[in-house]
């Protein structure tokens, strides 16, 4: 390969070859399944100056969101989805549980910055499921659609995905997204309950589900900015 530090991965919903770079996997070359090693290399080579300038640019993005220590908890969750402001408050209890009262989040019996981490990741999954999974239900009933079963995960590389037998994961990071970010996240899964794939069906589709999605597809590409450092950490 003629870059170093590129990882190859095959798949086969991918119907082109592209390349994802990000702070946390490096660069990643998606392969459409069946594509020859010399198609690939060719590709690489091709793409060296732009993969040069998208690492640079990466490694300078998450320097600058780094915070002075990484193991800090978070003073406050800003949930852009929900429209939600929550000040996270710690305190020394002999019971270990995670209360939201409303106006604040409130940690109490926390042993370390780790377990704070453990514990508010928990929150947020259990906040996507019940605030995000509803409104997922309500845009595929407005629009005619219907998928199995949702589940809530912590996808490193998407911000959700639709299965094969209609289930759609959604990763809990969407809350720190504005909500016409994550409704078209949504809208292009439910798209997906239809055409699995990304053939020209399936984006006369989205088209008409999200008639912006072009410009949400873009925005969507810097969302990760929205994202506290402290969730991205492992």
């Amino acid at each position: 390969m003629p870059e170093g530090d590129i990882q190859i991965r095959t798949s086969r919903r991918a119907r082109r070859l592209r390349i994802d770079v990000t702070a946390r996997r490096g660069v990643v070359v998606v392969v459409p399944e069946g594509t020859p090693s010399e198609v690939v290399n060719r590709f690489v080579l091709d793409k060296r100056s732009w993969i040069r300038h998208a690492r640079n640019r990466v490694a300078a993005e998450a320097a600058a969101r780094a915070p002075a220590d990484v193991s800090a908890l978070p003073e406050q969750l800003e949930l852009r989805a929900l429209d939600r402001s929550l000040p996270v408050q710690t305190m020394a209890a002999d019971r270990r549980r995670t209360v939201d009262a409303g106006d604040h989040l409130r940690l109490e019996g926390i042993a370390d910055a780790a377990e704070a981490r453990a514990r508010l990741e928990a929150w947020l999954k259990t906040e996507t499921k019940r605030a995000l999974v509803p409104r997922l239900g309500d845009l595929a009933e407005n629009n005619n659609l219907r998928f199995e079963r949702t589940t809530v995960r912590g996808q490193r590389t998407r911000w959700a995905s639709c299965s094969g037998r209609g289930t759609i994961s959604l990763n809990f990071r969407l809350l720190f997204l504005p909500w016409r970010l994550v409704e078209h996240v949504m809208l292009h899964e439910l798209a997906h309950t239809r055409h699995l794939n990304h053939s020209r069906q399936f984006w006369a589709l989205l088209a008409r589900l999200d008639p912006d999605w072009r410009r949400h597809h873009e925005e969507l590409r810097d969302a990760r900015r929205w994202v506290p450092a402290w969730v991205e950490m492992d």
